[in-house]
C-alpha cells in the first residue's frame, strides 16, 4: 500500500526472443526507488552548506534563476539582500574557530525564520557572507525584514569584543530590488545588492543600504 504523494521509479527492459522460429519481446519492470531515493539525497546534500545546514552557494544561484523566471512571467519584483558579518576575522581570532563556526550556525537558523514561503530562500554566499532572496517582494518590505534581521543578529548577543562597531556581533546588508524585464538580468540584481553591501560596510557597518 502506497500513500499518493509517495515517489516510486521502474525501469523497462525490452529483450527480444525467438522460439521456435518466430519472433517475440520480453518486457520486464525493475522497481529502482531505493536507487532512485538515494541519488535525490545525493543531489539534496549537494546544494546544502556542511556547516549551516542552509542552501550553499550552488543552490542560491539555481533558485535565483528560477525566481527571476517566475517574478518576469508575473511583472513581480523580486529582492536580493547580501549580509557580510562585521569584524568576522576578528571574531574568529579572538575566540577561535570553533566559537566562529558557532557563529555561523546560530545566523544560518535565524535567516531560516525570515525565509519561509515558496519564493523565499536564505544561503551561505560564501566564508561570513549570507544572501537572501525575497520573490514577491517590494524594495520597502525587504528593508523591514532586512531591518528586522540586523536587530536579530544583535540580540544573538554573540560577544566579538575587538570589534570597532559594537562589543557584540553585527552585520552589513545591502538590499536591492528589481522587477525583471528584458533589459535586466539576474547578475545586474547581484552587482547592484553588492554595491549596496559595499557602501553599507564603508559607511560604518551594522546597517542597511538600499
Amino acid at each position: 500500500c502506497h500513500s499518493p504523494a509517495e515517489k516510486r521509479w521502474f525501469m523497462m527492459r525490452v529483450t527480444p526472443l525467438q522460439v521456435a522460429g518466430k519472433g517475440y519481446f520480453v518486457i520486464s519492470h525493475q522497481n529502482i526507488t531505493e536507487r532512485k531515493l538515494a541519488e535525490e539525497e545525493v543531489s539534496n546534500l549537494a546544494r546544502i552548506d556542511g556547516l549551516t545546514n542552509i542552501p550553499n552557494r550552488r543552490a542560491f544561484d539555481e533558485f535565483l534563476h528560477s525566481e527571476w523566471q517566475r517574478c518576469f512571467r508575473l511583472k513581480k519584483p523580486i529582492s536580493l539582500a547580501l549580509l557580510d558579518l562585521d569584524h568576522f576575522k576578528l571574531l574568529n581570532d579572538t575566540y577561535g574557530h570553533q566559537s566562529g563556526d558557532e557563529c555561523l550556525v546560530r545566523v544560518g537558523a535565524l535567516l531560516k525564520q525570515l525565509c519561509n514561503r515558496p519564493g523565499d530562500i536564505c544561503a551561505r554566499y560564501g566564508g561570513e557572507e549570507f544572501a537572501l532572496i525575497w520573490g514577491d517582494t517590494s524594495l520597502g518590505q525587504a528593508k523591514q525584514l532586512a531591518s528586522k534581521l540586523l536587530n536579530e543578529i544583535a540580540n544573538l548577543n554573540i560577544a566579538n569584543s575587538h570589534s570597532s562597531v559594537e562589543s557584540y556581533l553585527t552585520a552589513s546588508i545591502g538590499l536591492a530590488t528589481m522587477v525583471p524585464d528584458n533589459s535586466s538580468s539576474e547578475s545586474e540584481l547581484i552587482s547592484q545588492a553588492d554595491t549596496m553591501l559595499y557602501k553599507a560596510k564603508g559607511s560604518g557597518r551594522n546597517r542597511v543600504v538600499c
